[in-house]
Order: C-alpha cells, then structure tokens, then sequence
C-alpha cells in the first residue's frame, strides 16, 4: 500500500513541475534566441571591409525580413549567408538559421545546427557556446534530464557570459524531471549571485515564488 501512495505522489510531483516548465520554460529559450543579435551583432558586424559588408548585410536583412511571413525562406537565406558568408556573418547567420527553422516547426533541424556550429572550431568561441546552450534549451523536453545536467554544466560552473543563463537552464532541466528541489536551490544561487542580470533576476525571483506555491 505504502509504494502505491509513494507511486501516487511521484505523479503529482511531475505534474506540478510539467506546469510550472510549460509557463516558465519558454522564457529561458526565448531570451537566449534574443541574445544572438545583441552580442554576435556588436562583435562582428563591425570588422570587416565597408562593401563586403554591405552586400552581406543585405543578405541577412532580406532573411531576416522573410522571417515574419515565412520562416522556411527565412532559414534558408540564412543558411546560404552561413555557407559563403565571411567570418562573423557566417556565425551570426547559422545561429538565425536555426531560430528561422524554430519558427518553421523544425526543431529536430535546429538542434542539428546547433550541434554542428557548438563543435565548429573556426566559429567563435563565445558564439559556439551560446549554440551549445540553445541546444541544450531546445531538447529540455525531449532529452534525458541526466545527459543534459551534464551538458549543461560545462556552462553553468564557469564565469563566461553565458553562465547565468545556463543556471536558469540547468534548473529548468531539474524543474521538468521533477526535482523540484534542486531547482528551487540553483534559482536561489542565482538570485543572490550580484553577476544575475536584473531582468533575469527578476524572472528568478517569480519562478521561485511559484516553485514554492506548489
């Protein structure tokens, strides 16, 4: 009798942490996408000859634009700027060709990409690992919690740009298995770590609210 109650609580447990990740989860995804732009358009757009870049730079505003009306054509400008573009559009490209087949329904597809572009050496370091979390992001609810933890980790214990992100990440990843615990600890660290940017905290502080509301 003990292990069907026992059996009965497990299921109650996930059912709470599916409901808080199918209202919280999409945020850290989200955010993560917008980075790109920010940070891989500041650093690299800007290092490169005048006419180079303004053939290119026409390029990515027409996928860009496709976007909004067909992420499909979208994915596919970006993914012909990734081939033939120089260095930093080619980055920036791939990581918004992946986000395009996002939008398009093909997130297997995207996964792929940023696989491919997380373990591509001539792409820039801060760029692979922001494609190694979007990864992660992206298989939270098809992955194995275990195997992602792990991943994920590589991020999350270190002091590059990507590390508050990455905690939020690693708690969602504990939030869908159903450890609540873990994830209301590793949202607390990061509340209290001064590095948390403000509209992060911000976001931690209400998960954290509705972790403990459960």
């Amino acid at each position: 009798m003990a292990d069907i109650f026992r059996e009965i609580d497990e299921e109650l447990q996930q059912e709470k942490a599916a409901k808080l990740w199918k209202r919280y989860g999409p945020y850290v995804i989200a955010l993560a996408v917008l980075v790109i732009a920010a940070v891989a358009g500041y650093r690299f757009w800007q290092s490169y000859e005048a006419d180079q870049r303004a053939a290119q730079s026409a390029r990515y505003e027409a996928a860009a634009k496709a976007l909004g009306e067909d992420p499909s054509a979208a994915a596919a400008g970006f993914g012909a700027l990734a081939i033939d573009g120089n260095a930093g559009y080619a980055a920036l490209a791939t990581l918004r060709q992946a986000a395009a087949a996002i939008e398009a329904g093909d997130t297997e597809g995207a996964v792929l990409i940023y696989k491919k572009m997380a373990g591509d050496q001539s792409a820039p370091a801060l760029l692979r690992d922001l494609a190694r979390l979007l990864s992660i992001s992206h298989r939270i609810d098809s992955g194995d919690p275990a195997e992602l933890s792990r991943e994920v980790s590589a991020l999350a214990n270190t002091t590059g740009p990507w590390r508050a992100l990455a905690r939020e990440t690693e708690a969602m990843i504990a939030l869908k298995a159903g450890d609540n615990a873990k994830a209301l600890e590793i949202l607390q660290m990061l509340n209290a770590d001064a590095a948390t940017p403000r509209q992060q905290r911000a976001r931690v502080t209400e998960l954290i609210s509705a972790i403990g509301a459960e």
